[in-house]
């Protein structure tokens, strides 16, 4: 059986339960700025999904990651592991779900949560509370899910 993985209703349901906490709400900020976004990259880096924005994006995703700036670990489905080559190359993890995902997600750890939108766009959220859940939530897939060669 496929299991689709929606990111954006992960964050839709972790960012719900934030509201209702008496904690402030998270801050989520959009932008079109490949390099505001980029500038966030640092430390430990999860990447979910099958495609990670612009080639501007992904070239600076492979620069940060030659550099060590950051480390990166890719969960993908199967057909989109052959895709992430460049980044295994770099040191990148790649691990793999029989799932289609809906979208795709950045999690730069303990500092932001980064969306990936349509029309060069992302959505940028904030707050270490949210994080540490949307940590959490995902890091079940990476438990189930299969290395890829």
């Amino acid at each position: 059986m496929k299991r689709i993985l929606s990111v954006c209703a992960a964050v839709a349901l972790v960012g719900a339960a934030a509201q209702q906490a008496q904690d402030s709400a998270p801050r989520m900020e959009r932008t079109s700025d490949v390099n505001v976004v980029l500038a966030l990259l640092k430390g430990p880096v999860d990447l979910y999904g099958e495609q990670f924005g612009s080639v501007q994006f992904q070239r600076g995703i492979l620069t940060r990651l030659q550099q060590k700036a950051i480390t990166v670990r890719v969960l993908t489905n199967p057909a989109s592991a052959p895709n992430m080559k460049p980044l295994k190359a770099l040191g990148a993890q790649v691990n793999t779900l029989p799932s289609r995902f809906t979208g795709s997600m950045v999690i730069v750890q303990g500092k932001a949560v980064i969306l990936v939108l349509k029309g060069g766009e992302f959505a940028v959220m904030r707050g270490v509370k949210e994080i540490g859940q949307i940590q959490g939530l995902v890091e079940q897939y990476w438990r189930v899910s299969k290395y890829s060669y």
